[in-house]
């Protein structure tokens, strides 16, 4: 990525190349159990102990139909709750770990911090930031930017999508009357859907997804989780999470407080944008294709500049801005 300072009002550009390294990979651990097991009941209490004391270890529990299919919360989310099950080929019996893509025996002790002593301290060339916003009291809107940090030989890899509640209160039957994470919707397919990581650092992928809040949710409680993972071995590259909020409009990453006022001309162009502000702007500009490839991504500051795009093919683009105090986004068209 490329960094670029602009003087307000001058367009004068100085800049300098940003260095590329491997970044922690995040712990993730697929927690499949139902709210009619009593084994569940059992053997969770242990297994989330264990979880607190893993910090950053991201969670998503998902309710099979199997061993029984009354449970409630399988019910709510039976199509996709079964597909991901079978994607581990763990459907049958509760509870089963998945922890980064790798099986955990049922002879296991689920209590002991030995299962995540594997994943521990573990570097991955990607990173992944997702931008949650949630539209009134009805909808959910999630931006996922994977981003290439270091050199890599990556192959065909899976991004699975998803929106988890954090805590459901509920008495199932098993005696457990809290359920946290819980699978509510996927956003990409549940087996997760094709994605190419970038050979190049600093180059990023974007992709956009949006889903109607359901009423037997507590949407303050909603929250979107992605996993991207190497397609055959399944094996996990990268892993994060939004925080729930409030619904007021809030992103998991940052808060927008109102769109941002910007200028861009001429449009359509053949060589040179001009980004017009009435503020000085400490930003993030994304200039993506509408396939969700950024081809340009630097850091600005300044209330003017002119942005050569010449090289870039003849084509419709999305260019956004991202601030502390708001986003701007604006298609422009390459001629």
């Amino acid at each position: 990525m490329k960094k670029i300072r602009l003087f307000a009002g001058v367009g004068i550009l100085l800049i300098s190349q940003l260095s590329f390294s491997q970044v922690p990979k995040k712990i993730v651990v697929e927690h499949f159990t139902n709210t009619k097991c009593s084994i569940c009941a059992s053997r969770n209490p242990g297994f989330y102990s264990n979880l607190t004391n893993q910090p950053g270890a991201l969670h998503l529990a998902v309710h099979p139909s199997a061993p029984y299919s009354s449970c409630l919360l399988y019910q709510q989310n039976a199509t996709a709750n079964d597909e991901r099950t079978n994607y581990y080929g763990v459907y049958g019996g509760t509870p089963r770990l998945v922890i980064n893509g790798d099986v955990i025996p049922t002879s296991a002790n689920y209590a002991s911090s030995a299962i995540f002593n594997p994943y521990q301290t573990l570097t991955s060339p990607a990173s992944i930031r997702i931008d949650q916003v949630k539209n009134g009291v009805d909808s959910i809107r999630a931006r996922v930017v994977i981003k290439t940090e270091a050199s890599h030989s990556l192959g065909s890899l899976s991004l699975f999508v998803a929106l988890a509640e954090d805590t459901i209160f509920y008495n199932g039957g098993n005696g457990e009357a809290e359920h946290y994470d819980v699978f509510r919707q996927s956003l990409s397919s549940t087996t997760g859907m094709t994605v190419n990581l970038p050979a190049s650092t600093g180059d990023s992928l974007v992709y956009e997804f949006s889903a109607k809040a359901s009423s037997i949710w507590n949407y303050n409680r909603i929250y979107t989780l992605a996993i991207l993972q190497e397609t055959t071995s399944k094996s996990v590259v990268q892993a994060e999470a939004a925080m729930p909020d409030s619904g007021s409009g809030t992103l998991g990453i940052y808060t927008v407080s109102s769109p941002i006022a910007v200028k861009i001309f001429p449009n359509p162009t053949s060589g040179f944008l001009t980004i017009d502000s009435g503020e000085i702007l400490n930003a993030e500009l994304i200039i993506q294709g509408l396939d969700g490839r950024i081809v340009l991504h630097e850091v600005i500051s300044g209330n003017k500049m002119r942005l050569d795009i010449s090289s870039l093919p003849t084509a419709v683009y999305l260019l956004t801005i991202n601030t502390p105090n708001g986003e701007f986004s604006e298609k422009i068209f390459k001629q």
